[in-house]
């Protein structure tokens, strides 16, 4: 946390204590410190403040954290200039967060970005937890980021998901924990060509391979597999 200039502390307490004292020369004052973590306090708990010049301070000070609380508990704030800046700091997890916070958030533009990014992690996270999500374009984003991790929890726990395609591009990523994973979890799988992987990958499926029959989804698939191969 920032140490705070003792005299700036103690205007920004008085302001809370008495929102009478507020005037716009203390308000300058605090925004001419240039502490972003006392100009966010000030633009939370202050009855009166320059919100459109705070955003700009908190910007020029680079401090995504403030920025991203700004969104959340200031009064006033001008998402549009905020989620530019998350954009532009390249910055993944408040771009997830502000999605999940903010009330004036461009989840369009939120999802382009982290699509840009090819962070699979936040990518999986927004379509799992923002109110509004555009699956179709959030899944080719997933599916450009080969994570074999993420594509298997997508398919596992989004709403919507195009199984046939995320078969094939988990099958891609050769990953036999997160292709035997996927087998005991996602509604619609196929278990024939995800054995063929499992069985390869003579060293690093062996222990995939062991766990097999320990599953009841993937111990019952192969039990069609292996009565079709006599038919």
């Amino acid at each position: 946390m920032i140490i705070l200039n003792d005299s700036i502390n103690s205007l920004y307490l008085d302001g809370i204590k008495n929102q009478n004292i507020i005037t716009d020369e203390n308000i300058n004052d605090i925004l001419d410190s240039g502490n972003p973590e006392i100009i966010y306090l000030c633009g939370k708990d202050w009855q009166r403040f320059n919100y459109d010049k705070g955003l700009s301070k908190l910007v020029a000070s680079g401090k995504t954290e403030y920025v991203h609380k700004a969104g959340i508990f200031w009064p006033s704030f001008d998402f549009d200039k905020g989620q530019t800046f998350l954009i532009q700091q390249r910055n993944s997890e408040y771009l997830y967060r502000a999605g999940r916070f903010w009330k004036g958030y461009d989840y369009d533009k939120g999802l382009n970005a982290l699509g840009k990014l090819k962070d699979a992690r936040y990518i999986y996270y927004a379509g799992k937890e923002w109110k509004t999500f555009n699956f179709e374009q959030g899944f080719n984003y997933l599916m450009d980021t080969g994570s074999a991790e993420y594509i298997f929890y997508a398919g596992a726990h989004w709403r919507i998901f195009d199984f046939k395609t995320g078969m094939s591009c988990l099958l891609r990523t050769v990953s036999p924990e997160f292709i035997y994973k996927a087998g005991t979890m996602w509604r619609e799988f196929d278990y024939l060509s995800a054995l063929k992987i499992l069985e390869s990958e003579v060293t690093a499926g062996e222990l995939w391979r062991g766990r097999l029959f320990e599953n009841k989804k993937w111990k019952e698939a192969l039990k069609l597999i292996w009565d079709n191969a006599w038919d």
